[in-house]
Order: C-alpha cells, then structure tokens, then sequence
C-alpha cells in the first residue's frame, strides 16, 4: 500500500468511525490532490475490500477497520 493509500484509508477511517462518510471533495482538501488523482487509489483500495463507496462518500468497510486497528490504533 503507498504513502497516499496509507493516509487516504486513515482520513476516512477518522470521518467514518462513527457511521459518518467522507466526501471527495474532503478528501480533495484533505490530500491537496484532485479526484483525478485520487481515483486510482482510491480503486485500489476498494479492490482490497478495505473501502466502500456510496453516494454519500467513502467509509472503511470492516476489513480497513482491522487492517487499521492491527496497524495504527
């Protein structure tokens, strides 16, 4: 996993932790990149199981909440 996906599957672990989603454009100021580059990791990480997308944002599905806790928390 890459330094971005490291910090992009962190910030919305944060806004998702408690049922909320984390919208692109949070990630956009979060990251100073633009969904254009955000989307490949982005992909990536939902291939790995450790995202979901929905209309309303991004959350970590329950794999990235263990792939988070057995890492950082």
């Amino acid at each position: 996993m890459s330094v971005i996906e490291n910090q992009i599957l962190q910030d919305i672990y944060r806004a998702s932790s408690e049922g909320g989603f984390l919208t692109m454009r949070d990630l956009e100021l979060n990251t100073s990149l633009t969904e254009w580059n955000l989307r490949p990791h982005l992909e990536d990480l939902k291939e790995a199981s450790l995202i979901v997308e929905h209309p309303e944002g991004f959350q970590v599905a329950p794999k990235g909440r263990h792939f988070y806790k057995s890492n950082w928390g």
